[in-house]
């Protein structure tokens, strides 16, 4: 049975095409299939294990095959028994380090997709680079290779199991993942023909410049038990950003539509009597630090890159997690994320040195010591021609209250993309949502099908215009939902009905 012929097996729901399986095709051996793949001779990549999995509450039938590109490069590629034709890779987060697939996720297995994972070509935390020592090849294994040639070894995998190429290919990642997607658009814009890249960590050695100042100010002796910051200023600053903008936008909810329309400022803080610490108020220093994470990287009086938006300040994965310390991803030695990765990717990647000193690092010369690390890393090209060529389509997405990577500079790469292109919406959209942290979380609706998004625009030529965000709550019902307008349009309220309610808000370009 041909690929046409499977395709037959889809039902349509409103004006959505839902493939619900494969067609069964000619009989064949679906186990041996499968273990005859260890046999397979690839010109720089071998398979090490196959396993047959059978169908169960987590997962239906398929092929799991392991492998190893080139020397260190470790894949999963899961092959379903009921395929839908179509090829989705899943992207990792942090440093990688172990074998990840973010596609599995977002339901991609369970609608037929053949779908691939990989560690990058290293083993190693998520949040550690020490892997990255005077090692040029996994560093660029990391920064773009290894997405590429894991997508080029599953493809035949794919085409030699099913005896047919994919159809469709598509990458789907957040965090780092989302910077590897745009990395592929840039570098190898023939290798997928959707792409979602959430919340992306694509301009690494400016981001994490910020990550090192913002350090310098909380922890500015290198004694990371003691942060500048408190609890109390959290929750004091938050209050304060809420009380001045939350209603802003219509709706009294915990967020705020777009956070730059905010007036508040970190100065209108009272100020504690005589510079001595209290719950109520903040010091001159924990001012400095406030206005650190705000106001973003600085070197010879120029901006370096973008400082983070209100939002997100007081709730648990914000600041606790990224910028201040005692959230869930504290490790030893490292308070908070921002430490890890800044410290991390200055330590291994631009100066090879462990004992690196982030307290003492002035700046002065930023530009020239990243410069080597910025080429292997940094997905910053404006130049999407050839994806757009290819008719390539790509969805950036992030939350308004991302602390990770500020939402700041995805808005500025999009309207840098849009400067080079008055026709970038044809191929290009981005999607902001009000009051999610790091890729999921927070009091906004954080689930959206970016999987049918996508494929939809390739396919079938839609593109993705509103879509539908929502929240659920601890029993797992959705508890909210709102619109996801393309930027630069926003959800605002209509001024009746439910505003946990979708439908009673429109998407506007703001005034």
């Amino acid at each position: 049975m041909d690929l046409l012929t499977r395709y037959a097996c889809t039902i349509t729901l409103g004006t959505s095409l839902i493939v619900i399986g494969a067609c069964a095709g000619p009989a064949r051996d679906v186990e041996s299939s499968c273990t005859e793949l260890t046999a397979l001779t690839l010109n720089n990549s071998r398979i090490t294990k196959t396993e047959n999995i059978r169908a169960s509450e987590v997962g239906p039938s398929h092929c799991k095959v392991t492998g190893v590109i080139e020397t260190e490069i470790n894949f999963e590629l899961l092959l379903p028994e009921e395929w839908n034709g179509r090829f989705m890779m899943g992207g990792g987060g942090g440093y990688v380090g172990t074998v990840q697939n973010s596609a599995l996720s977002y339901g991609a297995l369970e609608q037929g997709y053949a779908t691939v994972g990989t560690d990058t070509g290293h083993v190693g935390g998520g949040i550690e680079a020490s892997w990255a020592l005077n090692n040029p090849e996994r560093q660029e294994n990391f920064g773009h290779r290894a997405i590429h040639l894991t997508a080029e070894v599953a493809k035949a995998l794919i085409e030699h199991y099913y005896t047919q190429a994919p159809e469709y290919s598509y990458f789907i990642g957040c965090s780092r993942g989302g910077g590897q997607g745009m990395m592929e658009s840039q570098r190898y814009p023939n290798d997928f023909d959707g792409i979602v890249a959430g919340a992306p960590a694509y301009y690494w050695t400016a981001l994490t410049a910020g990550f090192v100042q913002t350090q310098q100010a909380i922890y500015p002796t290198g004694d990371t038990n003691n942060p500048v910051l408190t609890p109390e200023n959290l929750e004091l600053l938050s209050s304060s950003i809420l009380s001045a903008c939350d209603e802003a936008d219509g709706v009294k909810d915990g967020m705020m539509t777009d956070p730059r329309q905010c007036p508040f400022s970190p100065t209108d803080l009272p100020l504690c009597p005589n510079d001595t610490s209290a719950t109520d108020c903040v010091t001159s220093r924990q001012l400095a630090a406030i206005q650190a994470v705000y106001n973003g990287p600085t070197a010879n009086d120029e901006q370096l890159f973008f400082g983070f938006n209100y939002g997100g300040e007081n709730e648990p994965g914000g600041w606790d997690s990224w910028v201040v310390g005692g959230g869930p991803l504290q490790m030893p030695g490292m308070p908070n994320a921002h430490y890890g990765f800044g410290t991390e990717l200055y330590k291994y990647f631009v100066f090879n040195d462990p004992e690196w000193d982030y307290t003492t690092y002035d700046f002065s010369t930023w530009k020239t010591d990243t410069a080597a690390a910025s080429k292997i890393l940094d997905a910053i090209d404006t130049d999407l021609s050839a994806f757009r060529e290819q008719n390539g389509k790509i969805i950036y997405w992030t939350g308004w209250s991302d602390l990770a990577l500020t939402p700041l500079g995805t808005i500025n790469y999009y309207e840098e993309l849009e400067a080079r292109d008055n026709n970038v919406r044809d191929y290009a959209r981005l999607y902001m949502l009000p009051g999610v942290l790091h890729c999921a979380n927070g009091p906004g609706p954080d689930q959206v099908d970016w999987v049918e998004a996508i494929r939809t625009w390739v396919e079938d030529g839609q593109a993705p215009n509103r879509l539908v965000a929502s929240k659920r709550n601890q029993d797992g019902h959705i508890a909210l939902t709102r619109p996801v307008c393309p930027y630069p349009e926003v959800a605002v309220y209509d001024g009746s009905g439910d505003s946990n309610n979708e439908s009673n808000f429109t998407c506007t370009i703001p005034q």
